[in-house]
């Protein structure tokens, strides 16, 4: 197979992780609005997906890098994904998190949490289109959205919260962080070019 086929499947892998993610996302700050065991459960299951996806996508890098020797434009972006599936790993294991202590939260949810969950959302959305179309241009709203996101937090902690509280809107502010770095992996692929702690 040619490395050119291989990058392709790689960029298609890649794409339906991120999705995935994304979905996963959503559905976890969804049931911050309704929360139930069987969402839970779903939430769980997606989680399961996404850390299989992640050994795939760790298998077919190493395999390019191993067997193709992959020079320049090419060698970022492999190198760039290897750490981008890591973050995608991650995303899962917060949502997972929003997830499970959604159940436990007794009374209103209080309505910047939910702020901070449609922000973290965005976050990963604009990170997700930045990695699925090589494009650098959203970088910047990436990072000021990570920002929000840690506003918010800050905002919510220093507001004395139920621990059910605390630690979804950690979870959230982390999954601000880790669409950042996906952000800087991409920047890092397309321009050669090292954002991180820049920004």
């Amino acid at each position: 197979m040619l490395l050119d086929t291989k990058l392709k499947e790689l960029r298609t892998e890649v794409a339906i992780m991120a999705r995935r993610a994304e979905a996963m996302l959503e559905k976890a700050t969804d049931l911050l609005h309704a929360p139930t065991e069987e969402g839970v459960k779903e939430v769980l299951a997606m989680d399961a997906t996404l850390n299989d996806l992640e050994i795939k996508m760790d298998d077919l890098c190493m395999r390019i890098l191993a067997l193709d020797e992959p020079y320049a434009n090419d060698f970022r972006f492999v190198f760039s994904l290897i750490k981008t599936t890591r973050d995608l790993e991650r995303i899962g294991d917060e949502s997972k998190t929003v997830a499970k202590w959604s159940q436990r939260i007794t009374g209103e949810v209080p309505p910047r949490l939910l702020e901070l969950g449609k922000k973290a959302r965005e976050t990963l959305n604009a990170a997700i289109h930045c990695l699925v179309n090589s494009d650098v241009s959203l970088t910047g709203t990436v990072m000021d959205l990570e920002l929000t996101t840690d506003e918010l937090e800050d905002e919510i902690i220093n507001a004395n919260p139920s621990i059910p509280i605390a630690f979804i809107a950690k979870a959230l502010e982390r999954v601000g962080d880790l669409s950042a770095n996906i952000a800087e992996n991409v920047v890092f692929s397309v321009k050669a070019e090292e954002i991180r702690h820049k920004t």
